[in-house]
């Protein structure tokens, strides 16, 4: 199935982006957009590119730490995605199916590179909710963002993931396990280390309060 130009360019386009990202609708069902365009109708893939572009970017710089890359790849997980959409069975959800698409493509990057980059600059930041915080305060809040950022940064590989799929995704046990290829167990067991090891790690850089390991 080959790739209309179209796919690429509406993608690409910050402009466009900018106006997906203010326009959510969801006036049809993935199901219906996905057996659209796997007769061939770009509009409706494109569709369900606005629909998903921002959970594929967000764990796509989970796996990353890095926005451009996070970015390049989110595109090639789309194009992907529309060349192998006519193989989707509907076993699972079409998001769940593209998280699969997405990890799949996150470790086979980071094979490749083999170094994962960590970046704990202001991009990395987040404004936390509050009511006009002081100087201080977004500093605390900053600092905190990056403690929590390296954190989870410095879990292995599977329980990052679990752990991403979760709280970032906010997916079930089930489509957890159907994107990790794994049994709802296992997705657990890597859940609960993943908490586990963050917690001790927040507590080695004396972010959280509580025994240390091992005390």
């Amino acid at each position: 199935m080959s790739v209309p130009l179209q796919v690429f360019m509406r993608y690409d386009d910050a402009a466009v982006v900018e106006e997906f990202s203010q326009t959510p609708v969801r006036s049809r069902p993935d199901e219906q957009l996905v057996a659209q365009a796997q007769s061939g109708d770009v509009d409706a893939f494109e569709e369900l590119v606005r629909r998903y572009r921002n959970d594929v970017y967000a764990l796509s710089y989970h796996f990353l730490r890095n926005r451009e890359e996070a970015w390049d790849l989110s595109q090639e997980v789309f194009i992907k995605a529309y060349r192998s959409i006519g193989g989707f069975r509907g076993e699972s959800g079409f998001k769940t199916w593209l998280m699969r698409i997405t990890s799949n493509q996150c470790k086979d990057h980071l094979k490749k590179r083999r170094v994962m980059v960590v970046d704990l600059g202001e991009e990395d930041t987040e404004q936390f909710a509050g009511d006009e915080p002081n100087a201080g305060e977004q500093v605390d809040a900053r600092e905190l963002g990056r403690a929590i950022d390296k954190a989870v940064n410095s879990l292995p590989e599977i329980h990052r993931t679990a752990f991403v799929l979760r709280e970032y995704q906010d997916l079930s046990y089930q489509e957890m396990a159907d994107v990790m290829q794994c049994n709802i167990g296992t997705v657990m067991s890597r859940l609960h280390h993943a908490r586990k090891k963050l917690q001790q790690a927040l507590r080695d850089m004396g972010v959280l309060e509580g025994r240390n390991h091992g005390n």
